[in-house]
């Protein structure tokens, strides 16, 4: 369990909170690009570690981030004029630019020298891979841009998909963080349902370790954050099924999959303390993915702009108990919506110092104890994880069979072996709906 104040040191994202100040130390999603794809078109808000910003496209195509409300009587700039090189508040007229400058004020006097003294909260962008990316940290101190594996994918072997959780980012990134959960919260037991989820979008390594719901879970520290490993017994003593998960500072993850399986990247990105969004970055670094059936297991298909399912609290996540006695081990469908249906279950923010953790539960202390040294770290000037100069991104996480007596470390590069050997037959995806 966590004390009261280090759940709220864990929890709490806000201009000057010290997740805050980590969070803002790095490049992060602000929007999907889709949000803001014309060019003079209408900006839209952006709630972001506790802060209400717009993000826009100009008539250029230069995107911008910058504070909703307009610095002279506080208007939102969600309703503003968007032009080249900036938004103009619809109130009295100022133009605000991308860099935080007032570029005009043509309701005061020709000699007022208030634009020159007056700036607005904005933020650096980048656009890659669909994402809309900002650093919100202090000025000079941006870390180098993360090139994460996928970024330079063609649009038909790349998927980003941005859903709304209604509870804290920790919440969800603690499920990631558990390689045990998978054995019960997403287990199916109908045949038909199999094919609709796991196995009919690729993904036939969940298949593969659900004959261990009790994995020996390791944990170590890496440049970019830390490395999870899952060691599953199988029936031959001889051989292991393991999983590994790469962790990225601040909030990244590479999740596990099989050889020659479609690939999954997860940012948690905390809107504020009680809601966030997560980003589903499903990607193939070969052939084009089967969008539909991705959708369909993970049940995470969402539109702007508010990004949300039907699944609520209120309505249970559409939990069907008959479901439960012989379709699957939750009653709700959809791999997302699953995680989703118990992370919101505990509350806005869950009250860790009321739990009564187990030996499943090592990868999250482990990720809790790092999380709290690096806080402290970031308070002492020390370097941060995922900023050294010419840290590589390029990181896969693995899912494969390999011998007991091999170090669990090893599994990216059994798989790599395995995917010399065989080279499957390229799939045909299923038209887009």
């Amino acid at each position: 369990m966590l004390t009261l104040e280090d759940n709220r040191r864990m929890t709490e994202v806000g201009p000057g909170t010290p997740l805050g100040r980590f969070f803002r130390r790095y490049w992060i999603p602000a929007a999907v690009s889709s949000e803001i794809a014309e060019p003079g078109g209408a900006p839209v808000r952006v709630r972001l570690l506790g802060e209400r910003l717009v993000a826009f496209r100009d008539p250029t195509g230069k995107p911008g981030l910058m504070n909703e409300f307009c610095p002279h009587r506080r208007a939102s700039l969600v309703y503003g004029r968007n032009e080249e090189g900036g938004l103009r508040c619809l109130y009295h007229g100022w133009k605000m630019g991308h860099e935080g400058r007032i570029l005009d004020t043509p309701a005061e006097p020709e000699t007022s020298r208030i634009r020159t003294v007056v700036t607005h909260p904005a933020y650096p962008v980048r656009e890659a891979g669909g994402v809309l990316w900002t650093y919100m940290g202090p000025a000079g101190q941006e870390p180098p841009f993360p090139h994460f594996p996928w970024l330079d994918l063609p649009a038909s072997q790349l998927l980003v998909v941005k859903m709304y959780q209604d509870c804290n980012y920790l919440q969800g990134l603690e499920g990631d963080l558990d390689p045990a959960h998978p054995n019960y919260l997403h287990r199916d037991f109908d045949d038909r349902i199999k094919q609709q989820s796991w196995s009919g979008a690729g993904w036939q390594s969940i298949a593969e370790l659900m004959s261990d719901g009790a994995p020996a879970i390791h944990c170590e520290e890496t440049p970019q954050l830390m490395r999870v490993g899952a060691v599953r017994k199988t029936a031959d003593p001889a051989m292991n099924y393991v999983r590994t998960t790469e962790w990225v500072a601040p909030f990244y993850t590479h999740i596990a999959t099989g050889p020659h399986e479609s690939r999954l990247f997860k940012a948690w990105l905390p809107m504020d303390d009680e809601r966030c969004f997560t980003f589903y970055i499903h990607y193939h670094p070969e052939h084009p993915i089967d969008v539909p059936a991705i959708h369909a297991n993970w049940g995470h298909k969402t539109d702007g702009p508010d990004f949300k399912t039907p699944h609520t609290l209120a309505n249970m996540h559409l939990q069907d108990r008959a479901m439960m006695r012989d379709g699957n081990f939750s009653g709700v469908q959809g791999a997302a919506i699953q995680d989703r249906a118990v992370q919101e279950s505990m509350g806005p923010v869950c009250d860790r110092t009321e739990e009564h953790l187990g030996t499943s539960d090592k990868a999250v202390i482990f990720y809790r104890r790092l999380i709290l040294r690096k806080l402290a770290e970031m308070d002492q000037g020390l370097p941060l994880p995922a900023q050294a100069p010419g840290l590589s991104f390029d990181q896969r996480a693995a899912s494969v069979y390999m011998p007991s007596d091999a170090p669990w470390q090893d599994a990216l590069k059994f798989q790599e072996a395995q995917e010399r050997e065989s080279v499957p037959a390229r799939p045909e995806p299923a038209p887009v709906k």
